[in-house]
């Protein structure tokens, strides 16, 4: 976001869709991190956290799958990093709650 918020400095704001884009990434990468966070905390304070870390990883993967075909085409290589770190680390999270609530139910 500060990245954004720079190049919006130094290079001036640019038209309404990229705006809109970089917003609807913003937004992702913040509820998104947010719904980790808060399930996080519920695990460690023992209530329900499985449906707030479903919701996050979603919401990455909501946000990255779209984003890494047009990156591989468009944008130089650090660019690329993050949204499948993101796409990874969503996906592991994923499976590890399926894992754990599967080994709870038996």
């Amino acid at each position: 976001m500060i990245g954004v918020i720079h190049f919006y400095v130094t290079q001036g704001v640019p038209d309404v869709n990229r705006v809109l884009l970089d917003a609807w990434v913003a937004e992702a990468q913040i509820l998104g991190g947010g719904l980790y966070l808060a399930a996080f905390r519920a695990m460690r304070a023992g209530s329900a956290w499985r449906a707030l870390s479903v919701s996050g990883a979603l919401t990455i993967l909501v946000y990255a799958v779209p984003f890494i075909p047009v990156l591989f085409f468009r944008a130089p290589m650090m660019f690329r990093i993050p949204p499948i770190i993101y796409l990874l680390l969503s996906v592991f999270i994923l499976v590890r709650t399926a894992r754990s609530r599967t080994s709870q139910s038996v």
